[in-house]
């Protein structure tokens, strides 16, 4: 892959990472193929089923846990 799609790729995880609602940690993900196909995306945040409310957030005692 080129230099100017890796930078596109890299660029598009760092606007997904800003989907997270944890404060304290921003992660973006894209999962490229061979042919520059986006396969996946993906950020940090708390499994489906579990609301991400501030208290739980901003507590990583509490956050940890559950991110893995």
């Amino acid at each position: 892959m080129s230099e100017k799609w890796d930078r596109r790729f890299l660029e598009l995880a760092s606007h997904i990472s800003t989907w997270s609602k944890d404060p304290s940690t921003k992660v973006g993900c894209v999962v490229v193929g061979e042919d520059r196909e986006i396969r996946s995306t993906g950020f940090n945040g708390f499994p489906r089923g579990i609301e991400d409310d501030a208290e739980r957030l901003e507590d990583r005692a509490q956050k940890y846990p559950l991110i893995c």
